[in-house]
């Protein structure tokens, strides 16, 4: 799970997910397991940011020396002051 980013973002999304339609049941049970899954969320938004920080890949270009950064799928001539 840690080394696809992907895979990570996605689990997470759906574990949250999971935890929210538990918590809006109101069913005792399915808030006792909302409880226990509280108590594993962060452990596992902690490590999918790691995951993303760690193995995730960029597709931006470099910046050039004096460069800044900005928008990569804009021209900067298009883009004006502000």
């Amino acid at each position: 799970m840690l080394r696809r980013p992907a895979f990570s973002a996605w689990f997470v999304s759906s574990y949250l997910l999971i935890y929210i339609i538990f918590l809006a049941s109101g069913n005792s049970l399915l808030l006792g397991i909302a409880e226990i899954m509280l108590f594993f969320s962060p452990l596992l938004i902690i490590a999918m940011v790691y995951s993303i920080i760690r193995y995730g890949t960029s597709s931006a270009a470099e910046l050039k020396e004096g460069e800044e950064y900005g928008y990569s799928d804009r021209s900067t001539d298009k883009l004006g002051t502000l």
